[in-house]
């Protein structure tokens, strides 16, 4: 297919994107108007205004969407983090005078639901601003794609395609425009049973709303500077942990919790292993922070929330962390890799192919005990898989996480290079595994005043993170080669 062709596909699919994002700018927009407060509304205009007109001049250039294939859907997804995110970054540099480059990790570290920020003390900032950043997090945790597609859904298979090149394959019903629609129903839901949990144990309003959105989405942006620690509060943390254990579930299997009971939820093996690593991470965690605070009840309390937090990748803090053991920082850090569960909002490698890995190991070792000539099967979910079906879906899970693995060793010595003698070299591990994780916990490595190039390289962890590399690296490949084999 000749390159002109190619990036007309791509164009024309990405016409509509620009108008969603500049139609739900000029939502706020007109929300900060009406409150009174014109400057920030400005910002929203701006941003607004240079959607819309973009979004019109690829419309007239390219009136008809051309069918997508995967790869073209995958350059697609890879391009709209950057370029959502370069627009989103306008009311922070208009509203809150942000740098360009600081303003668009802050926009892109919502749309992937990573929660850094460069705004060091949020509770002084415009309350529009942080709406926004709530709003591009809540948004975000479906996806970027998964809106557009929500909202232009068109018949064919350009549709799912488009929706699997966010890392998403699960259909809930046989559909894709009906699984949408019971992903934001459930998701909806979600998010108001959330804000009402939170009004129940003396949160404000204003402050229900925001923590909800970014909780249910893994998002983890916070009101304060001290995320969660600056309510002083162990009533709210014991109910944000029911929310981060249910934000990283997958939607399929709430869905079917919902319609069919309790009993649903740990019929799914990905579901009962990720139950698993929160009550063996939690305990360990404990262990060795016992050592730190010398006190039960502060140990656990600090210990099973931070390790919630970063096992869903939310990203709440209810206490500093920097100055942890190191192995207490190493168990997080497994944590944020590993991540929640496929098909969830939550980031991470995902534990289902933790499993993969897991059920490659058992194969191998099956295949050590048996003949030559024996067919080998394992048991997954208490069925029976031949060994030609593990190998299948290992090639992608080894895949994907091989890949993971290098770029954060590739970051991580970059990045100790970049900060210097500053911070040793688990901290720099932790944020490295926090910001590829999407999960936004922080030793103290990432803040405002980071070099400029270690904020590039953290930007690019989340956009790696967020799209699961796939689709970067056919985007860098397209950039250079095209499409050509």
């Amino acid at each position: 297919m000749p390159l002109g062709r190619d990036l007309k596909i791509i164009l024309s699919n990405l016409k509509g994107l620009f108008t969603v994002i500049g139609a739900i700018m000029l939502v706020m927009a007109a929300l900060s108007a009406l409150l009174g407060d014109p400057q920030v509304a400005d910002g929203f205009f701006y941003g607004a205004v240079f959607g819309i007109v973009l979004g019109l001049i690829l419309h007239s250039v390219f009136p008809a969407s051309v069918e997508p294939e995967l790869k073209h859907a995958m350059v697609i997804a890879a391009i709209a983090y950057l370029v959502v995110s370069a627009i989103s970054a306008i009311p922070f540099v208009v509203t809150e005078h942000m740098s360009p480059l600081d303003a668009f990790f802050e926009a892109i570290s919502g749309w992937t639901t990573s929660g850094f920020s460069m705004i060091p003390e949020p509770q002084n900032s415009n309350p529009m601003i942080l709406l926004w950043r709530s709003v591009t997090q809540w948004i975000g945790g479906l996806g970027i794609i998964v809106l557009m597609v929500t909202i232009l859904i068109r018949p064919g298979t350009s549709t799912y395609l488009l929706y699997q090149s966010e890392a998403r394959k699960d259909k809930i019903l046989p559909s894709i425009q009906s699984t949408l629609k019971v992903i934001w129903g459930l998701y909806l839901a979600l998010t108001i049973l959330d804000i009402l949990l939170l009004l129940a144990v003396g949160q404000s309003a204003w402050d229900a709303l925001n923590n909800a959105m970014t909780a249910i989405s893994t998002g983890g942006y916070s009101l304060y500077s001290d995320s969660i620690a600056a309510y002083h509060s162990l009533s709210v943390e014991l109910m944000l942990l029911p929310i981060m254990v249910a934000a990283p579930l997958p939607f399929a299997v709430v869905y079917r919790t919902v319609r069919k009971g309790i009993r649903n939820l740990l019929k799914d093996t990905q579901v009962r292993v990720f139950f698993l690593i929160i009550a063996v991470g939690a305990l360990l965690l404990s262990i060795e922070n016992y050592y730190f605070y010398h006190d039960i009840v502060a140990t656990l309390r600090y210990s099973v929330f931070q390790f919630i937090s970063a096992a869903s990748t939310t990203g709440f803090q209810s206490t500093d962390i920097s100055q942890w053991s190191q192995s207490a920082l190493l168990l997080i850090s497994i944590a944020m890799v590993i991540g929640g569960c496929a098909g969830s909002t939550a980031g991470g490698i995902k534990v289902a192919r933790a499993i993969f890995i897991g059920n490659e190991v058992k194969l191998w070792l099956a295949r050590m005990l048996h003949t030559k000539n024996s067919i080998v099967a394992i048991k997954i979910g208490g069925k029976r898989v031949t060994e030609d079906i593990i190998e299948q879906e290992m090639a992608e899970a080894s895949l994907i996480s091989f890949l993971w693995l290098i770029s954060i060793v590739v970051s991580v010595l970059l990045l100790s290079h970049i900060v210097g003698s500053q911070f040793d070299l688990s901290h720099i591990i932790f944020d490295v595994c926090s910001a590829q994780g999407n999960v936004g916990l922080t030793s103290g490595v990432v803040n405002s005043s980071l070099p400029a190039l270690g904020k590039l390289l953290v930007i690019v962890n989340m956009w790696i993170g967020r799209l699961e590399i796939i689709p970067i690296m056919i985007l860098v490949r397209y950039v250079f080669k095209g499409f050509r084999i």
